[in-house]
């Protein structure tokens, strides 16, 4: 379909040269724009300005209430691990559209500096509760506000380091951790360019003014894993685009990482160029320049940089991709493995979505399984390799303005 906003009172198609020169209007005066997907329900979208370009983004919430076809859906929150965390560990300000995300990790050392560091869920009352976002916990809320969650045939080919880190950039612009805005606090590496080198190296360098001004101080990195190498008794965590900035992990941290994270390695390794091993950690600089990894957690994502958690999942997404469907991949953020939640959300299956649970083998009818399933707004199926994706549908749906175009 054809995105349609009104702003300012008149509407503007997403695909207009003017949208740029009427959002900016709007910034300008604090006005908000609202979503034309559904005639007869306002959904206001706030704006932002990042990059030289402002950017639209659903109102805190409201996700669900866009049309299955419209950029802006969002799945339903109890379909995935934004329902336990919704309220409590993310507090959405609906006058503002800012976001206020509880960490149960810090942002500072203190006299606790030579504690040992820690993995993301080693700790269960942290993993099991929505209370406080986990390290893997605010990895998956910033990729979900990013919607790097989101699949469109259209993206093919085209999402690349530098559009992944705008959109994490973006997602986290409007969020605040610790009483910081978490813009302040997090680390994305830019997309290395030879040409470019030096500059690279002095806005890296003030970008990271918060651990280089104070030991104690801690950051948050988010990047794409290189290789993982021994270097004299520790091993040094290597990210692309930052070659020259190794994270180092001492031999005990090391041991339980490569324990507590050999299943995510495993996927990786199994993906070989196809994917990508995503890490997220808190960080602080050692007197000798070095840094070192305080809490981590690691998400493998395929080529076009979706999460996935088994071999299964993985095929699906794949499959999806290849027969360019448009949907929305589900996120676990604090929930266990234990925990059912949809696998992914096809947005093309006419005017309710399709939530994807896949069966295993090993799943059996439980009461949260069979809650999950019995959710409404959205039509379910239990998939397992090797049946076929549900048919695509045409979205109509009385007093809601069609598309203007057929799903692609």
């Amino acid at each position: 379909m054809i995105q349609r906003y009104r702003v300012l009172g008149k509407v503007v198609t997403g695909g207009q040269d003017d949208l740029q020169a009427a959002l900016g209007a709007a910034y300008a005066r604090k006005e908000r724009v609202l979503c034309e997907c559904r005639r007869h329900e306002e959904l206001p979208l706030y704006i932002s300005h990042r990059h030289d370009r402002y950017v639209l983004a659903r109102w805190p919430g409201s996700g669900a209430r866009h049309a299955t076809a419209c950029d802006h859906y969002e799945a339903p929150d109890f379909l995935t691990g934004m329902a336990q965390v919704r309220g409590n560990a993310v507090i959405d300000d609906e006058a503002s559209g800012e976001t206020t995300l509880k960490l149960a990790f810090p942002l500072s050392r203190g006299a606790a500096r030579l504690a040992p560091a820690a993995l993301t869920n080693d700790k269960p009352t942290v993993k099991s509760s929505g209370q406080k976002l986990s390290m893997r916990g605010l990895l998956h809320v910033l990729w979900d506000r990013a919607e790097l969650t989101h699949w469109h045939p259209k993206m093919a080919g085209k999402r690349s380091w530098f559009v992944v880190r705008r959109a994490l950039l973006e997602g986290a612009a409007s969020c605040k951790a610790k009483q910081e805005t978490l813009s302040h606090v997090l680390f994305v590496p830019e997309t290395f360019r030879l040409e470019d080198k030096e500059d690279l190296r002095a806005r890296r360098r003030a970008a990271l003014e918060r651990v280089y001004r104070s030991r104690d101080e801690l950051m948050v990195v988010v990047g794409e894993i290189k290789e993982i190498a021994q270097a004299h008794g520790a091993e040094r965590i290597v990210l692309r685009h930052v070659g020259d900035m190794p994270f180092v992990m001492d031999p005990d941290m090391a041991r339980r990482f490569h324990k507590r994270f050999a299943g995510e390695l495993a996927l990786w390794q199994a993906q070989g160029n196809q994917g990508h091993l995503v890490v997220a950690g808190s960080f602080a600089r050692r007197r000798q320049g070095t840094f070192d990894l305080i809490e981590v957690a690691l998400m493998p994502v395929t080529g076009e940089w979706l999460p996935y958690e088994s071999s299964d999942e993985q095929y699906l997404i794949a499959k999806s991709v290849a027969e360019k469907r448009r949907f929305v991949k589900g996120m676990r953020v604090n929930l266990d493995a234990s925990t059912p939640i949809a696998s992914l959300v096809l947005k093309d299956t006419g005017e309710d979505a399709t939530a994807i649970h896949i069966h295993d083998g090993d799943t059996e009818a439980n009461e949260p399984l069979e809650a999950l399933l019995a959710g409404e707004g959205v039509t379910h199926m239990v998939w397992k390799e090797g049946e076929p994706l549900p048919p695509r549908g045409s979205w109509r749906r009385t007093g809601d303005t069609p598309p203007d175009c057929a799903a692609a």
